[in-house]
């Protein structure tokens, strides 16, 4: 049966790209260049595989700046039908709830456009939070079944999606009710690189730019208004070498000095 598969990306600071904080301790997204989350596209590929399987339709979801969209387009190129981005300034500040519960309306959106949405798919976290949140809690926001750590979509048929899903010392299998979220372990499916051909064609393809009135999102559960957690500060991680220089003409003597450093440090070395 054709399938009607929504799946989340979201933009993220490129990884490779050095990271600017505000004074406020905020990351300044503004001068820095967005890609897509790399643990989104193990969801995107295996959306577009499972359309290549049993037919149906692609459609991305985000909810990021209306700069993003170039970040976006990387997807598009990668075989996605078309993208829905919700953009408003009045998401500014969403914390994961609130992002949740906005993505959740637009899959909604989404729904009633197509008629049906048979998976919701998304990266198991993202690269710059790495919370693991959303996808569950879209799940609980629809009112559906949500699966994490999915690490391979086994069958789609009768109702039902089965799954194989990576826990410690293994895996089970899972047979779960459509419409149901999958979370994208990047475990079995690698991205596809696009071809210049694919770019060339995700530019004509439609990003449909919504806002908080077009999917009848709340205000006041979105933002830092409806955001019952906020980020404070963030700062870099800061790595520090311990090191410390021995100098002496007598050989036994230094060697001495460096074993006994080590013996301060609760390393014991044998002879």
């Amino acid at each position: 049966m054709p399938l009607n598969i929504v799946v989340l990306v979201k933009p993220v600071v490129d990884p490779k790209a050095v990271v600017r904080f505000r004074p406020d301790g905020t990351i300044d997204r503004s001068a820095a260049k967005l890609v897509a989350n790399p643990y989104d596209k193990y969801a995107v590929e295996a959306a577009l595989q499972l359309r290549e399987r049993y037919g149906g339709r692609v459609v991305g979801l985000s909810m990021a700046p209306p700069q993003a969209a170039d970040a976006l387009r990387e997807v598009l190129a990668m075989g996605v039908d078309e993208f829905v981005l919700l953009s408003d300034p009045r998401l500014a500040g969403s914390d994961t709830l609130a992002t949740s519960y906005a993505l959740s309306a637009g899959v909604r959106m989404i729904e009633r456009k197509l008629g049906k949405v048979d998976l919701v798919v998304c990266g198991i976290e993202s690269s710059d939070s790495n919370t693991g949140h959303i996808g569950p809690e879209v799940g609980e926001w629809l009112g559906i079944p949500s699966v994490s750590y999915v690490d391979t979509v086994l069958d789609v048929s009768e109702g039902y999606v089965v799954v194989k899903r990576l826990i410690e010392g293994g895996y089970m299998k899972l047979r779960v009710r459509l419409p149901a979220v999958l979370s994208i372990a990047g475990t079995s499916y690698q991205p596809r690189i696009p071809t210049l051909r694919d770019v060339l064609a995700s530019r004509r393809k439609q990003i449909t730019v919504v806002g908080v009135d077009d999917i009848g999102v709340d205000p006041s559960l979105v933002g830092l208004a409806g955001s019952p957690t906020r980020v404070v500060r963030m700062w870099r991680i800061e790595i520090k070498r311990k090191s410390k220089i021995f100098t002496d003409t007598d050989v036994d003597a230094l060697v001495e000095k460096f074993l006994e450093e080590l013996r301060k440090d609760g390393i014991t070395l044998s002879r």
